[in-house]
């Protein structure tokens, strides 16, 4: 069949396109994403490797979504020619984020179809057309049998050619390279039942096969396609990621007009417009007005999230308003959170656990077996007649793909992994997956983890004779331009009042404000504190809140306590651990008197407070030496050395990014209640790729005997074949819908009581 005119692979050359397309790295390299329908088992990843040998520096290839990324110097090679050799090789790819990728696929999609439909048609006319081999027998010489065997073969051609034409060039592509596939044992199989039936039907005798081999087509097709459709499934949220980011903006421009730019010309610090219902293209401030935005695909909150000004919205969420938005571009490309997180999930379903890397050499070793076998099984049938040494080689080269074995464990990772991203948790290292139904420990960092990041006042007192209001306004106003959490806590409530003159110091902030000069400072900076700060400050939760003092002079005018606030669902997670059996403790470098405050307030019974990193590292590794699978959940920079010894490292979206880093899990939704979620999902996964890995094999070998007996007929081992791969790929997918996990009306409610008590 004539091959359709190759595609223009230059356009992608073109610095506008190439920038929306992929992004750039420190090091000078560009990574991209591209989809490739041709991708079918672990034979097909091998060849892909030797193809682009020597033209991408790091390449990772995910089977179940079909998607191959890597990274290549544009310097020396042109994306066009790596796009031309993945042509050449028959891998079709799609490079993702582009609009013709959608219409390419649905075009691919309807080609499947009317091959389905082809082979369906021409196989049922040729089932009815061999009526009479079934029951009285062929090849007698009779004009009716050889106008029943020619019309067999008219209707056969279509079916094997046309349907057909996607495994031989498979196959083909594969023998070219000298390498073996999937394809290869049924374009054989294929080619020898329709080459063999037709030279029975010129000579005039012997058994022929067009009913197997459309059936044989007919039922390979369909398996494929809904194989695919199903593996689609899993990997439908990598898509999304990839695809959501907007190709263009509208900037800003210096004379107070807006432009339209393609996002790769936006730079850090330009003003861009998001209409409502559209996709926000890269991370930004929002400037003027409050924001609805809808960050499900980023974050897994299904609803709505109210954003003010000076917040951030991030790259791929939606303008759920009814108003533009103004942004103050913040990251751009591969600095966006979302395009971070394609990356984390690309790489994750990429990347091949033990399991899966074992079944892999099976499958590629299974090929090259099954055809000797399928020629063993044909010499020993020979005694019966070429008819049943035929049927033999048929049989078992059809039955015993190894579709099913190569599926089996990267269904399973991928499904769970596509679960939980959606749920707002994304697994950066599947083989964390199988690690997580074994833990028995859960060690907590606080400040970030078990709290928020934000300090919030949780203590008030007015000292002097300045009414609280005016106090408050005071700290605000000496706070107003700076960054640090003591300064986003105290000028959360805004002010109207302006310090001037204002200095920061070792001794604390001060400023002037109407004329007298006022400071924020800690307690220990004034040299006679009143009556009643002492008190406070002497009592038992004291130690729980960071204080300052605003002050005139040496007299004090208010005392704030600020503390980070626990996080409202960490009470209900922790029961929840405890429930399951597992022990949660918390280590931190606060003091004993905050750790134990926390503790007690979200269920926590053992607390290791005044913790280094060194410390918090050496009582991990003591815990694994008496044999204590450790799952280990941090937020900062001081949280990367014991987050990369723990069994499984967990970390919060906020934290520093070599905690990240290390991390095999992190919580991009910013919540504990997807812990739950990940250890329930981790459990069942780890279920359903065992169940695929005894199906796949107990199924080859069930038909291996029966196929070399001569009892399994060809047109049956390739429905076979195509129901044990659906099966598979159907089982991996029975995971429960994400759903996010509840978090417990009362304690959230009993927390937010409590603190609005001491906050009087």
């Amino acid at each position: 069949m004539s091959r359709a005119a190759p595609t223009d692979w230059r356009v992608y050359d073109r610095p506008e396109l190439l920038e929306t397309v992929s992004f750039e790295r420190r090091d000078g390299l560009r990574e991209a994403l591209v989809a490739l329908e041709a991708l079918h088992c672990a034979a097909c990843v091998a060849r892909l490797e030797k193809r682009l040998a020597g033209q991408v520096r790091a390449l990772s290839v995910n089977l179940p979504a079909r998607v191959v990324e890597f990274a290549w110097d544009p310097r020396a090679v042109p994306l066009s020619r790596i796009l031309n050799t993945l042509d050449e090789a028959g891998f079709a790819p799609r490079v993702l984020a582009q609009v013709q990728d959608a219409r390419a696929a649905i075009a691919e999609r309807r080609a499947a179809v009317s091959r389905i439909g082809v082979a369906a048609l021409c196989g049922m006319q040729v089932m009815m057309l061999a009526w009479r081999s079934y029951f009285v027998g062929g090849g007698d010489g009779s004009a009716l049998d050889d106008l029943l065997r020619w019309a067999q073969w008219v209707l056969a051609t279509p079916a094997v050619l046309y349907a057909g034409w996607p495994f031989f060039r498979g196959a083909a592509r594969a023998f070219s390279e000298r390498a073996l596939n999937m394809d290869v044992p049924v374009a054989l199989a294929l080619a020898i039942a329709y080459l063999a039936s037709a030279w029975r039907t010129v000579s005039g005798h012997g058994e022929i096969y067009f009913d197997s081999a459309t059936m044989f087509v007919l039922f390979l097709s369909v398996g494929r396609f809904l194989e695919g459709r199903t593996r689609a499934r899993a990997a439908e949220r990598l898509r999304l990621l990839a695809e959501s980011q907007p190709l263009s903006a509208r900037r800003r421009t210096p004379a107070g007009g807006v432009e339209e730019v393609p996002i790769g010309r936006l730079a850090v610090g330009d003003e861009i417009l998001v209409a409502p219902g559209e996709a926000v293209p890269v991370d930004g401030v929002l400037m003027a007005d409050p924001a609805e935005l809808d960050e499900a695909l980023v974050t897994g909150e299904s609803r709505p999230v109210r954003r003010a000004p000076g917040e951030r919205a991030l790259a791929g969420s939606l303008n759920a308003g009814a108003r533009p938005l103004t942004l103050r571009v913040e990251a751009v490309g591969g600095a966006t959170t979302l395009s971070q997180l394609a990356r984390l999930l690309a790489r994750a379903q990429g990347e091949r656990p033990r399991f899966q890397q074992l079944a892999d050499r099976l499958a590629g070793h299974f090929i090259l077996a099954v055809l000797v076998l399928a020629a063993l099984g044909a010499w020993f049938a020979w005694r019966h007649g070429p008819d049943a040494a035929l049927s033999v080689a048929l049989a078992v080269m059809v039955a015993s793909c190894p579709c099913a074995l190569s599926l089996a464990v990267p269904t399973a990772f991928a499904a769970a992994s596509s679960r939980l991203a959606a749920a707002g948790v994304l697994v950066a290292r599947p083989e964390a997956l199988g690690r997580l139904p074994h833990i028995d420990t859960v060690l907590f960092d606080k400040t970030g983890t078990l709290t928020h990041t934000e300090l919030t006042v949780r203590r008030f007192e007015a000292l002097g004779d300045e009414p609280a209001g005016r106090c408050w306004e005071l700290a605000a106003a000496l706070e107003k331009g700076f960054h640090h959490p003591i300064a986003r806590a105290l000028g959360k409530r805004g002010t109207a009042v302006v310090a001037c003159a204002v200095r920061n110091d070792a001794q604390g902030v001060a400023g002037i404000v109407g004329g007298r000069e006022y400071r924020l400072c800690a307690p220990e900076q004034l040299a006679d504190l009143p009556a009643p700060a002492r008190a406070i400050l002497a009592s038992s939760g004291a130690a729980a809140c960071t204080w300052v003092v605003l002050a005139q002079g040496q007299g004090a005018l208010a005392l704030f306590g600020l503390a980070a606030a626990p996080r409202p669902e960490a009470a209900a997670v922790i029961d929840d651990l405890t429930a399951r059996g597992l022990k949660p403790e918390l280590l931190t470098g606060d003091a004993e008197p905050a750790a134990r405050r926390l503790a007690h307030e979200v269920g926590i019974a053992c607390v290791r407070a005044r913790q280094t990193p060194a410390d918090k590292l050496a009582y991990l590794q003591a815990l694994q030496r008496e044999g204590r699978r450790v799952l280990a959940v941090g937020d900062g920079l001081n949280d990367a050395p014991f987050l990369a010894a723990a069994d499984v490292a967990v970390a919060m979206p906020q934290g520093a990014a070599l905690a990240q880093a290390r991390a095999d899990v992190i919580l991009t939704g910013g919540s504990l209640a997807g812990l739950p979620q990940l250890l329930d999902t981790a459990r069942l996964a780890l279920s359903r790729m065992r169940e695929n890995l005894a199906w796949a094999l107990l199924y080859n070998l069930a038909v291996l005997p029966l196929a070399m007996g001569g009892w399994l007929k060809p047109w049956m081992a390739a429905l076979g074949m195509s129901l044990s791969s659906l099966l598979v790929v159907a089982n991996a997918l029975r995971l429960p819908a994400a759903r996010r996990s509840r978090t417990g009306r009362g304690a959230v409610e009993s927390l937010e009581s409590r603190h609005a008590t001491e906050l009087g």
